[in-house]
């Protein structure tokens, strides 16, 4: 998943989780002030937790171990809050709770911003460039599939991607950038 699909996934918890115990204290008859702050609450630690699994996810790219890692660290985090929370006089359970909704505050609206601006950008750019008519995409799908076809493409595209990202790159990740390639002008003569 990009990173983009990452962050409205995370939003889209952060709100359905305060949305549902917000739902859940309608429906049982014990909405009150609690259960907003309570809702805002779980909906931070789920969303931090879930950027906690994306960053884990990143840095192993194995689903594996963003799983494990995520649930060790996130009992690990509880237990040494309770441990700040008991050794710190000036600190309570509500206030770890107010800087915990805080933080997730922020990451949400610094999230939102970035889709924002993605948005945006991409909007800017697809008014900057007309849309490819038809026949030029006929030709470019053409030569996208000689290319994907001549070994010595696939291998020279290979070795680039391998050069960038330091790494070997998969058979669908070159399929992939060959899909994406800007084909120049001069080859569809």
């Amino acid at each position: 998943m990009d990173k983009l699909g990452s962050k409205t996934l995370k939003i889209i918890l952060f709100i359905g989780v305060f949305a549902y115990f917000q739902y859940h204290g309608i429906s049982h008859g014990t909405f009150s002030i609690d259960t907003v702050t309570g809702g805002f609450l779980l909906a931070s630690i789920a969303y931090l937790f879930s950027s906690l699994f994306g960053l884990i996810l990143d840095l192993s790219r194995n689903y594996i171990i963003a799983i494990v890692g995520t649930i060790g660290l996130i009992f690990f985090l509880c237990f040494k809050m309770d441990e700040v929370v008991a050794k710190t006089p000036w600190l309570s359970e509500d206030g770890m709770s107010v800087i915990l909704i805080i933080l997730a505050g922020f990451c949400l609206i610094r999230d939102i911003l970035i889709i924002k601006k993605t948005l945006s950008a991409s909007t800017v750019q697809q008014e900057a460039y007309p849309v490819p008519s038809a026949e030029k995409e006929d030709s470019d799908s053409v030569i996208r599939n000689q290319m994907k076809t001549d070994p010595q493409s696939v291998l020279h595209i290979s070795n680039m991607l391998e050069n960038q990202w330091g790494r070997k790159p998969s058979y669908e990740e070159i399929m992939d950038c060959i899909d994406h390639m800007v084909i120049p002008k001069e080859e569809h003569s």
